[in-house]
């Protein structure tokens, strides 16, 4: 059935048009301002609601209970379990939540952990890829490998050593193999050297998308890492990666990162992952087009029992606020455990921060833009950029010929602090979440 939503404030690529969407067989066929007459079809009312392309969560580690790593958390026995059923049951149910917060694709990032657990875990997501006869498995892009191939106790972050491993061809086909092709993302650390570089030109030859951080790589080792086929850099300035302000080996990964073209970065818009001056200064540097919003999530959001835990060895602790995680043992709040965020969370955010005045650290002074340009850019950095990097030009946009991947929200703003309520979430067409 041919499905038609009607007077919304629609966000194109070249701005906000009061139009309306026809949509046929999950792909958007038709944006113009002609009245409606097709009485077969089922029509949609936005009453001038705001129209927005969905969004792209390239980095997240859970939600709602869920982990990919470590399986669904029982908060009364303080403790995730792995069982086949409960993995499945929980993976379903953190794709229903993540549509409830306008996110119609996830890259779902694996920590470090032992290969014969990741292995199991790639083959239940296999399984529900090939399987499961629910629409909302299409949310789930694909495995984004994050911890396995790390090296440097001193840029572990969160993560546990134990579990990092020497980068190896064959090590990535048996996980691969075990995902049934469905890891799409990994992260390579170049201090690893030839091995390193070895992976990174077999994972571009795959047409996997090869990331790098928390490396302590110099700015020539992660040089030579974009010229093998690096394109995205990990949650810039939330660290731990390398920084040098000497003009020894071209500086750190991050002047690197800062530098190149070729790399999109990602950032967390959560405002406690990295000062919003700081991610003006970068989104200035970098510009627009390179960079991208991610959630870096942890299975406590959306959680309201769980104020403490442990996973793989380290304890994390929610912010007394709820609004931020951090490593238990470290004593201050300088060490964070993931986040969370949301994504609608973080284009709200960074719609505040484009309309307000904002003093950076690098720059005098971040002018504030209009309503529709500053919409236009959340929308580029939460959903037209992870997009491109992913090589998908189905959706991201509200175009003729796209995935019909939609959101209705409602925008309001008090105090000069945007907030965004989604109303009704469509993935190729179809109805995954309405409020």
């Amino acid at each position: 059935m041919k499905l038609i939503i009607k007077n919304g404030n629609v966000l194109l690529p070249n701005g906000l048009k009061k139009v309306n969407i026809e949509i046929e067989d999950g792909i958007i066929t038709d944006i113009s301002k002609k009245s409606v007459k097709d009485t077969s079809a089922q029509i949609i009312d936005a009453k001038e609601k705001y129209i927005l392309p969905g969004f792209i969560d390239l980095h997240t580690n859970g939600i709602g209970g869920f982990d990919l790593t470590n399986g669904l958390y029982d908060y009364k026995k303080e403790s995730f379990s792995v069982t086949k059923n409960k993995y499945l049951v929980g993976l379903e149910n953190s794709m229903k939540e993540f549509a409830k917060h306008g996110t119609t694709l996830v890259g779902f990032t694996s920590l470090e952990a032992p290969i014969e657990k990741i292995k199991k875990i790639f083959s239940y997501i296999a399984e529900y890829k090939n399987r499961s006869q629910s629409g909302l498995k299409d949310i789930f892009y694909g495995i984004y490998i994050e911890g396995t191939f790390m090296k440097e106790d001193r840029y572990k972050g969160a993560h546990n050593p134990k579990y990092f491993f020497q980068p190896s061809i064959k090590l990535f086909d048996e996980l691969q193999k075990a995902a049934d092709g469905n890891i799409k993302i990994v992260n390579v650390v170049p201090e690893w050297g030839k091995d390193a570089f070895r992976l990174i030109e077999y994972l571009k030859k795959n047409k996997v998308l090869i990331a790098a951080g928390h490396t302590g790589a110099n700015g020539n080792e992660y040089s030579n890492a974009i010229k093998k086929g690096l394109q995205l850099a990990i949650h810039v300035l939330n660290g731990p990666s390398s920084s040098s302000f000497k003009p020894f080996e071209n500086g750190g990964a991050l002047e690197t990162i800062l530098k190149s073209q070729k790399v999109y970065a990602e950032i967390i818009p959560d405002g406690y992952h990295v000062d919003k001056s700081y991610i003006m200064d970068m989104i200035k540097r970098k510009g627009i087009d390179k960079c991208i919003a991610i959630s870096d999530s942890m299975f406590v959001t959306n959680m309201k029992r769980v104020n403490e835990y442990r996973m793989n060895g380290v304890v994390g602790k929610l912010s007394k606020n709820g609004e931020f995680l951090y490593i238990a043992d470290k004593g201050n709040f300088n060490a964070l455990f993931g986040s969370v965020l949301t994504m609608d969370k973080a284009f709200a955010n960074l719609l505040t921060w484009f309309t307000q005045p904002i003093e950076g650290v690098w720059n005098e002074l971040h002018k504030p833009l209009s309503f529709e340009d500053a919409l236009i850019n959340a929308s580029i950095m939460c959903s037209m950029n992870p997009a491109n990097i992913l090589g998908l030009d189905s959706t991201g946009t509200i175009k003729i010929g796209c995935n019909a991947d939609i959101l209705i929200t409602e925008i309001t703003n008090k105090n000069n602090i945007y907030k965004i309520k989604i109303k009704n979430v469509f993935l190729k067409g179809n109805t995954v979440f309405a409020k």
